[in-house]
């Protein structure tokens, strides 16, 4: 049991569960109208590096344990 465990802990993959999907989330077809990342001008690209740095800092405080949740209740 213990190593089964420990293997798990490593990467041991699973098998995936029936009828799960991964979405691939580049393949397909682009929108012809979408430029390439150096085709943007660059107050368009420092405007959405600003907004998605925002996005995962805001998604990174909401998912961090608050200090009574960790257990620290000083």
């Amino acid at each position: 049991m213990e190593r089964k465990t420990a293997a798990l802990a490593i990467g041991e993959r699973r098998k995936p569960c029936p009828g799960s999907h991964q979405m691939e989330l580049f393949a397909g077809p682009r929108a012809a109208a979408a430029p390439d990342w150096p085709d943007l001008p660059a107050d368009a690209r420092e405007t959405l590096i600003g907004l998605m740095t925002r996005l995962i800092l805001e998604h990174a405080q909401a998912a961090a344990p608050t200090m009574a949740e960790a257990g620290h209740d000083r």
